[in-house]
């Protein structure tokens, strides 16, 4: 036990240096050009029972500076309204397109447009699981490129300029947008104010999400090894999402989809990237209670462990600066593995004396080494266009130490939980319920960048 504790610290600390160094040396805000021309994009919106937050989403996409552009909401055998509250706000009309039949997925009911808003369509289906919602989506869709959200997720006025601009560069072939939390955040004179407030567990996962994608992603970016595009907003090349033969039902489509490419693209030997684009920006709702939250989180753990199964012997045949190693060690042995080896340590420390010295020491590391990268991951947020104040940043600070004895632990014991309960073949949506009260209003004035 004590090997794996030492193995894991120093994997630990590797990756500490790496994502402390690289989002702070080698980020650059890309410069939206508005001269490129607009690639044909395609949003793609599952919805399942989401009659209380389909409109936030639409309301959000109301102010895009966009024109090319496409939105299908797919209604997956919803069990509420949100059909009904669909067609009150779209006034729907049958659309006889026809799909491209690449793709496997429920029978489809009917696919509508709506006479008030042109450019979104419905797609009414069986319920088959959000990733055959997304492939029924992908194959109705004229865009070239298809953008994943979810119902909850509010995209801000200039994400799809941003998307299109990166999808100018030949190398790219699949991006994730930056996901921010939508409690807290207010539209004042065309600009997005983000505040800290809320219960604990919101402003854990504010201070969890800034992190996750202004450290983590960016330096996963750098060495083309994200590991997963977030299903809240991600974009790929709809030819490649034949190629892959898109989604799979499992518990976790959007990991599954991101490792999927990543092995697509080490087969055929292309020269292609998966990247994070920080200037393409959307909120969504989080679980603001621990049953949610819990919900919601063991979901996650259960698809990471699924595809560690299936594609662990895939990718790291060969460890190297890429998707391989980050996969395996940074995600597998640090956010598993350690996990469980931390459990027993703890456990093993509180009955023995001699053991509580060294798990003093590590605690007061791991409280340094989390204030330098928030400290880091605050600037990097401010510096792509956050507008929270310097007084939001010091309570960020100051919770965050507290979130490290409190949340953290909570999220360690959903990680055992998760893993175990992988085996007992639940895939469904794992359904969180949302309030439908985290709208940040509509794009109205100007820019929100």
């Amino acid at each position: 036990m004590y090997l794996m504790l030492y193995l894991t610290t120093g994997s630990f600390l590797l990756f500490q240096m790496l994502y402390t160094v690289i989002p702070l040396l080698y980020s650059k805000v890309k410069k939206l050009d508005i001269t490129l021309d607009e690639k044909s994009l395609s949003v793609l919106v599952p919805a399942y029972n989401e009659e209380k937050t389909i409109q936030n989403c639409l309301d959000a996409m109301d102010g895009l500076h966009y024109r090319n552009y496409e939105i299908i909401i797919v209604n997956d055998g919803s069990r509420d309204r949100t059909f009904d509250r669909l067609q009150e706000l779209l006034d729907l009309r049958i659309n006889y397109r026809k799909p491209n039949l690449q793709l496997k997925y429920k029978r489809v009911r009917g696919f509508y447009q709506s006479a008030l808003y042109p450019h979104i369509f419905v797609l009414d289906k069986l319920n088959g699981g959000k990733a055959d919602s997304l492939n029924a989506g992908i194959d109705y869709a004229d865009g070239e490129i298809v953008i994943t959200l979810d119902a909850d997720s509010m995209l801000e006025s200039n994400s799809l300029k941003y998307v299109n601009q990166y999808f100018h560069d030949p190398t790219i072939v699949a991006l994730g947008g930056t996901v921010k939390i939508a409690q807290g955040a207010k539209r004042k004179n065309g600009e997005i104010h983000e505040t800290f407030t809320g219960k604990g567990i919101v402003r854990s996962q504010m201070i969890n999400y800034i992190h996750s994608f202004y450290v983590r992603k960016l330096t996963q970016s750098y060495f083309n090894s994200i590991v997963v595009i977030s299903g809240a907003f991600g974009a790929f090349y709809k030819e490649l999402m034949y190629e892959v033969n898109g989604f799979r039902s499992t518990v976790g489509e959007d990991i599954d989809i991101t490792l999927k490419i990543h092995e697509y693209i080490k087969t055929h030997k292309l020269n292609q990237r998966l990247v994070y684009a920080p200037e393409a920006v959307c909120y969504t709702e989080c679980p603001e209670d621990l049953k949610n939250f819990y919900k919601q989180r063991i979901r996650w753990q259960k698809a990471f462990v699924d595809c560690v199964l299936i594609y662990w012997s895939k990718l790291s045949r060969s460890f190297k600066p890429g998707i391989s190693i980050f996969f395996a060690i940074d995600g597998f042995i640090m956010g598993t593995v350690t996990v469980f080896t931390t459990f027993f340590y703890l456990i093993d420390a509180a009955f023995s004396g001699s053991s509580l010295l060294i798990a003093f020491m590590l605690f007061i590391i791991t409280t340094i080494i989390n204030a330098l990268q928030l400290a880091i991951s605050f600037l990097l947020c401010r510096k792509y266009g956050s507008h929270f104040t310097l007084w939001e940043y010091t309570k960020m600070m100051v919770f965050s130490q507290y979130d490290l004895i409190s949340y953290r632990l909570v999220l360690m014991y959903v990680n055992i939980i998760g893993t175990i309960k992988y085996f007992d073949n639940d895939n469904g949506w794992g359904f969180v319920e949302r309030k439908g009260v985290a709208s940040i209003g509509r794009n109205t004035s100007a820019s929100a960048r």
